[in-house]
């Protein structure tokens, strides 16, 4: 007898796409928002604390949800809600950056 839990595995199964989805659609969203900052600065007078802060908190926030899924997968632990979790927290620390960075 194996010592899995009684959840049946097509639940896992969704997990794991719906996931693995999120991860690669957080990867990309990363990347856009990395250089979407660099619009900010067309003028050149962009404060310096948000520009920092659009260009390296939301690649770290979405590293932070990938990992957390990847490790949650190989646990077999729900996962979907570490990818998306990341990519919330990666949009709202881009909106507060350019709000800084453009004030």
């Amino acid at each position: 007898m194996s010592a899995e839990s009684g959840k049946p595995q097509s639940a896992h199964l969704g997990d794991v796409v719906v996931t693995v989805l999120l991860i690669v659609g957080s990867i990309g969203l990363a990347i856009g928002l990395f250089f979407g900052v660099f619009l900010w600065d067309t003028d050149g007078a962009t404060h310096a604390l948000g520009f920092f802060l659009g260009v390296f908190l939301p690649p770290v926030l979405t590293l932070a949800g990938v990992i957390g899924g990847i490790v949650a997968l190989t646990r077999r632990r729900l996962a979907f809600f570490y990818p998306l979790a990341g990519i919330v927290l990666s949009l709202l620390s881009w909106w507060i950056a350019q709000a800084l960075a453009t004030s």
